[in-house]
C-alpha cells in the first residue's frame, strides 16, 4: 500500500458512484509535462549515454531527450527522396581521411 501525501485526511473522503466530471486541462507547454518511459538498451549504449552525459555535465535523461529530438527531426522529413536516417548512418560509417 502506498503512503499518502502529508495533509490528506483519508477519513474525511467520501466516495460515491457519481462520475468525477471533466479532468483539469493539461499544461500547454511541452516542457511542462514529462511522460516516463522504459526502454531496453545494450550495455554498451547505456555506458555511452552515461559517459557522454557526465562529460557534458548533463543528466542522462536530458541527453536522451536531446537525442530523441534530433532523431525526430531526421525521421519527420517525409518529402525527402532518401531517408535522412540512412544518409546519417552512411556518413557515420565512412572513415575520415586522417583515420588510420
Amino acid at each position: 500500500m502506498s503512503e499518502q501525501p502529508a495533509g490528506t485526511d483519508m477519513d474525511a473522503l467520501t466516495f460515491t458512484g457519481e462520475p468525477a466530471g471533466e479532468a483539469p486541462p493539461r499544461p500547454r507547454g511541452p516542457e511542462e509535462v514529462k511522460v516516463p518511459r522504459t526502454y531496453r538498451l545494450t550495455a554498451e549504449l547505456d555506458e555511452w549515454i552515461t559517459r557522454t552525459a557526465a562529460d557534458r555535465g548533463w543528466q542522462r535523461s536530458d541527453l536522451v531527450r536531446n537525442l530523441l529530438e534530433l532523431g525526430r527531426g531526421v525521421f519527420e522529413g517525409a518529402d525527402r527522396p532518401v531517408s535522412m536516417a540512412d544518409v546519417l548512418s552512411a556518413l557515420a560509417s565512412v572513415r575520415s581521411h586522417g583515420a588510420a
